[in-house]
């Protein structure tokens, strides 16, 4: 077991680590940028089950559409909503955008495998969770508060844009967690547990990144920004988007290899940690990278929003 939650942690890491890519896409316009990335994404998933599962082809063809079709919807939902998340990180910086995130990805994550677990739920876990779920709106509501303040101390006007995407992100992106849950039959085939953590989460990712990959396209043609993916520093840019999917998907796969050593009870319980992880990392990068100079007072309500989000999980935990 303690391996398991040595892994969570290496996982936490990484998933608070990634969105440093998405800082910046110069020389790219944002659609190719997030092409780009999306595609990346596919071809490292696919790197990965291929070396953890090298039939998971077999595998998938054998499951059927019975047991893809939800694991793919979930994806695709969860990549449309990726979009968002990466404008909201342009907008409102990295760790703001990680707290509203995680908060409210976290709950949607954790609730709804919950619920579809099969087993009947006693009084105290559903008072535990409901209580654990309405400490995580109080929580997230401060973090909104402590985004409005940096608008305001910093003279911008990208705030309420940005915390709107960062909450639409996170409602969506709490999904994929439930196609990782659903895709178990997958897993139950697979070899040990990083190649059941691989098989599940493809029909997922690659659902997922597909859609976003589709949504770029159209922006490109309507844009007419085809262009800039032969400009001068594409080919870096390329370079350091691929470093970015792999830092990405080494957070899901560590997560995945995790809640399957961990048993039934891991697709709920490693989320909350697994996101409660990122969202402390992330916001050591955003003072690192200086989102909040200048922004004293909103850093000390931001930082008041993630331990209310911190204890609202240990309520949940006890689920």
């Amino acid at each position: 077991m303690g391996a398991a939650y040595a892994l969570l942690l290496v996982s936490g890491i990484c998933q608070g680590s990634f969105g440093l890519g998405y800082k910046k896409y110069s020389p790219f316009s944002w659609e190719a940028f997030w092409w780009v990335y999306s595609l990346c994404c596919i071809v490292v998933s696919v790197l990965w089950a291929a070396f953890a599962q090298p039939d998971f082809g077999v595998i998938l063809a054998q499951a059927g559409f019975s047991d893809l079709w939800l694991p793919v919807l979930c994806g695709v939902v969860w990549g449309l909503s990726t979009i968002a998340f990466s404008k909201s990180v342009l907008l409102i910086g990295m760790s703001l955008c990680f707290g509203i995130n995680m908060g409210t990805s976290a709950a949607v994550g954790s609730v709804i495998p919950f619920f579809f677990s099969g087993k009947q739920p006693s009084a105290a876990s559903v008072g535990f969770l409901l209580g654990g779920l309405a400490v995580t709106l109080a929580g997230i509501g401060v973090i909104t508060k402590a985004g409005l303040m940096k608008e305001q101390a910093q003279k911008t006007a990208n705030a309420k844009a940005g915390i709107g995407l960062a909450v639409l992100s996170g409602l969506c992106s709490g999904i994929m967690n439930v196609g990782f849950d659903k895709a178990a039959p997958l897993g139950a085939h697979a070899t040990n547990p990083t190649a059941a953590a691989a098989v599940q989460w493809l029909p997922v990712l690659v659902g997922g990144m597909a859609a976003s990959m589709v949504c770029c396209t159209v922006m490109i043609f309507r844009r007419k920004t085809w262009h800039t993916f032969r400009v001068k520093g594409a080919a870096r840019r390329t370079g350091i988007l691929f470093l970015t999917s792999v830092v990405w998907l080494a957070a899901l796969a560590l997560y995945g290899v995790s809640a399957k050593m961990i048993g039934s009870s891991g697709s709920s319980v490693c989320w909350l940690i697994f996101n409660a992880l990122a969202l402390i990392i992330s916001n050591l990068w955003g003072l690192k990278t200086g989102e909040w100079q200048g922004c004293g007072k909103a850093k000390k309500v931001l930082f008041g929003g993630d331990l209310i989000i911190l204890a609202s999980w240990l309520l949940i935990l006890n689920v």
